[in-house]
């Protein structure tokens, strides 16, 4: 051919490097840590296969093409292969770096390549957008929603006129998907982004509000009203739509709390979906309707097929028996009974999806005989039931009976899960039930295949997740069957373990990930602590749960419900282990935070004193160097540089870099209280060097650095300060604490201020006080004498205009704020420059 190279000009195939890893494709070759690893020759093809599409799903069967041809291979082959690679490349098939399973779809590639890192330019500043975060936004569309273009137009025209809408039905009617799509069809209408909020795991109004509390970083000081209200300041202006879904548990509560939400802004929508209305002040009702169902005739010509396919339940049921590859068809001989199917699931789209599961199995005929029979047999039994009820529970029941043995018992098995599992959880319930790993895999894709469990595989790793009315009967056969205690404890024994994971990596260099983690995996955390704390014989667990948390609550948002934990683990669980010794430190922790001075003090001392007495030395210097920070506050300098120092000796010993930090920070706020700016500044210097290398997590260098800014600013080191705060705010924006934001816009405000700029420095006073009033953070010891003394210069400065001032800033978006501040921040530091440039050109 004429465009055909010959060998020697053929291009060199590329080399991969990502993390550890480098693959010469050219040669072969896989090597880990420079030295060779052995890689068969179809995984090497397979890997190489990954590669070339990276961050892209490979469906199994276009793998299975791709490198063995059209020779016929099982999928065992494949995941013995992928198993393969995951030993050689040291990963993990829980929480995989590199090759990620998305269970019924195939495999991605998901770790970084070097190359293309190589390639890239300078990474531009985080962006400073209100946004939701990944665990609040809307999932991607799977499927097109079918007979529902009508409702989402009325919908989409309502929350244009009104600010609050419930869509209500019955179970399995739809609400949730017809929610999705109104809210993907308006999003770009809200400049502030759409929220969603699985209100499904939530029971009662004081877990709603410790639940949103947590979700925007408010802390929760008092009841749901005051909650509210302070939501509503924060959202006062932001054009946000608020989607809560699956309320009719919590409608009292939620509708009461919207009111007062509504009530405390301007801008933000509500879009609600319940069994039934909230009864509050401004909701719009829209009851959601069934979708069409073929009318009663005959259907003898193609013609009428034709008509009858495009019937909106109809169509839903076709479609949903394509994508379950049944083979079915809707044809002359069976459209009579199709329309009999569709009008007696009552155009339910949750019954037609698991009908539609049983097309692979059955012939219509079949399925209507079936239907007729149990359906007959659950009305008479519970004749109270509203006749959409009886359909979707009878469906549901006859969905049930007809699962495997191991897909019956796991299914009740995920039931006690309030949020979506990972397949870690997944195999942990489903151990009670003598179900080893690929066993719960195997069950896991039968109950998708028929729609009785739903895979979120855009999620690291994926999430699987009950619908709620197949979750609630599935909770029943559990109670049934007596093996409730059995998989809460295993339920509880998993998150114990997770927990464990928390405390040994989250100051890692996979910090962010592990907060997204516990974070969506909030409820079941929750759920799981509670039901220890039940339990005489679990409260240790309890302590373990809670203990292990320590370093996550550290960086958490609510400090108080943290305490509230560890207060009550403490107080039953006795035994004197280590996860005692860690929960009060932990607890300790959350006091210093909260600047209860001698409370913190006694349950560090004691976190401290059980640590040494068990030997365990790491746990003990982390509590010293807490320790320090506490006595430093609260005036006792001396004691607090011993703690530090012996915390330091600790570091040192065992090469431990994060604890020589923590030492070393309690020192520095040590010398900063004791006015000793300068000590202080070269003490949070090397604390900051200790983390500043690859593999270690970016709060605690923040952390670090926003205090090393402080004292450079008491030492007149202005471009070096703005350097550190503008550093520092980059990093907070990307852990999305607004806490420690508010704190840099807090220092841009002391660096205006000795610029003569009172108008802007007044600004970013307010606002960062507004956002401490927000999330009741008090302000720091260290920071005091500063913020009362350029409070004052503002003040003198300005006079009376400074209470409009503050109020505008308090109204102003704070992402415009914190725009406003960076800007500052950049000029300050950049004078840094142009100095040491004049300096250099004059040495010349």
């Amino acid at each position: 051919m004429a465009n055909e190279k010959h060998p020697e000009e053929q291009e060199k195939p590329p080399a991969f490097a990502f993390a550890n890893v480098v693959v010469d494709a050219w040669a072969h070759r896989v090597t880990r840590d420079g030295r060779e690893i052995t890689v068969e020759p179809k995984a090497f093809a397979v890997l190489l296969e990954l590669l070339a599409h990276p961050g892209q799903l490979i469906s199994r069967d276009d793998l299975l093409d791709a490198v063995w041809g059209h020779n016929f291979v099982t999928p065992s082959t494949l995941s013995r292969v992928i198993a393969h690679l995951r030993r050689a490349m040291a990963d993990d098939s829980e929480q995989p770096r590199y090759i990620q399973t998305v269970h019924g779809l195939g495999y991605r590639f998901i770790a970084p390549l070097s190359e293309q890192q190589a390639e890239q330019e300078e990474a531009p500043a985080p962006a400073l957008s209100f946004v939701p975060p990944a665990r609040a936004r809307l999932p991607q569309r799977a499927d097109p929603l079918i007979g529902r273009d009508d409702d989402i137009t009325q919908l989409g025209r309502l929350l244009q006129d009104v600010r609050l809408v419930t869509v209500a039905g019955a179970g399995g009617i739809g609400k949730t998907q017809a929610a999705l799509e109104v809210a993907r069809s308006v999003n770009r209408d809200f400049l502030d982004g759409v929220w969603l909020f699985d209100c499904t795991a939530q029971t009662d109004g004081e877990g709603l509000a410790r639940w949103l509390a947590g979700l925007f970083d408010i802390r929760l000081t008092a009841g749901m009203d005051e909650l509210m209200t302070r939501l509503g300041a924060l959202l006062r202006t932001r054009h946000v739509l608020l989607v809560f879904d699956n309320c009719e548990r919590i409608a009292g509560p939620l509708g009461a709390a919207i009111e007062v939400l509504l009530a405390a802004s301007v801008d933000p929508c509500v879009l609600v979906t319940s069994q039934h209305r909230l009864n509050c002040q401004g909701e719009t009702l829209y009851w959601l309707p069934p979708l069409e169902v073929p009318p009663v005739g005959e259907w003898n010509t193609d013609e009428d097929v034709a008509r009858l396919s495009e019937v909106a339940s109809v169509k839903l049921l076709l479609t949903r028996s394509r994508a379950f590859a049944s083979g079915f068809a809707l044809t002359l001989a069976n459209a009579p009974t199709v329309a009999e199917i569709c009008r007696r699931l009552d155009g339910l789209p949750l019954a037609l999806e698991i009908a539609a599961a049983r097309l692979r199995l059955l012939s219509p005929e079949q399925l209507l005989q079936r239907m007729d029979v149990h359906l007959l047999n659950i009305a008479e039994g519970c004749p109270s039931w509203p006749a959409r009820h009886k359909t979707l529970r009878a469906l549901i029941d006859w969905s049930f009976a007809l699962l495997s043995g191991r897909e019956c018992s796991l299914l009740s098995g995920l039931s006690v899960f309030m949020g979506p599992c990972t397949l870690g959880g997944a195999n942990a319930v489903g151990a009670v039930f003598g179900l080893y790993d690929e066993q719960v895999v195997d069950a896991l894709g039968g109950l998708v295949d028929k729609s009785l469990l739903v895979v979120n595989a855009a999620t690291l790793p994926p999430h699987y997740r009950l619908l709620d009315s197949v979750r609630l009967y599935a909770l029943e056969k559990l109670a049934e069957n007596g093996d409730v205690e059995r998989v809460r404890d295993a339920h509880l024994a998993h998150f114990v373990r997770l927990a464990e994971r928390v405390d040994a990596e989250i100051r890692g260099e996979h910090e962010q990930w592990w907060c997204d983690r516990v974070r969506h995996e909030w409820a079941d955390l929750h759920a799981a602590f509670d039901y220890a704390v039940s339990r005489r014989d679990r409260v240790e667990m309890a302590l373990a749960l809670s203990g292990n948390l320590c370093w996550y609550f550290r960086m958490g948002a609510d400090y108080g419900e943290a305490t509230r934990w560890l207060d009550q683990a403490l107080c039953l669980g006795l035994a004197l282990t280590r996860q005692r010794a860690q929960a009060l430190i932990a607890c300790g922790i959350m006091q210093h935070q909260l600047q209860v001075h001698e409370r913190a003090q006694e349950l560090l001392r004691d976190g401290i004193a059980l640590a040494e007495q068990l030997g365990e030395s790491s746990l003990a210097g982390a509590g010293r160097a807490v320790l320090a920070f506490e006595l430093a506050t609260s005036g006792d300098i001396a004691g607090a540089e011993a703690c530090a120092a012996s915390a330091q000796v600790i570091a040192d010993v065992q090469g431990d870099a994060w604890l020589r930090s923590m030492a070393l920070l309690g020192r520095g706020i040590a010398f900063a209280l004791g006015e000793q700016h300068r000590e202080a500044e070269a003490c949070l210097g090397e604390a900051f060097d200790a983390v500043s290398t690859p593999g270690h997590g970016v709060y605690q260098q923040a952390y670090v650095l926003i205090n090393r800014a402080l004292q450079r600013y008491y030492l007149g080191q202005m471009p070096g300060a703005a350097g550190d705060w503008l550093a520092t705010i980059e990093a907070f924006v990307e852990l999305e604490d607004w806490r420690g934001v508010a704190g840099c816009v807090e220092g841009a405000a002391y660096l205006l201020s000795g610029h003569g700029d009172a108008t802007r420095a007044a600004r970013f006073l307010a606002a960062a006080a507004h956002i401490r009033e927000l999330t009741a953070a008090p302000l720091m010891p260290q920071w005091r004498k500063a913020q009362a003394m350029v409070e004052t210069v503002v003040r003198d400065s300005l006079g009376p205009s400074m209470q409009q001032l503050q109020k505008d800033a308090v109204t102003t978006r704070f992402t415009e704020i914190v725009a406003e501040a960076r800007t500052a921040l950049a000029e300050v530091a950049a004078n840094q420059s142009a100095r040491a440039d004049v300096g250099r050109r004059s040495r010349s």
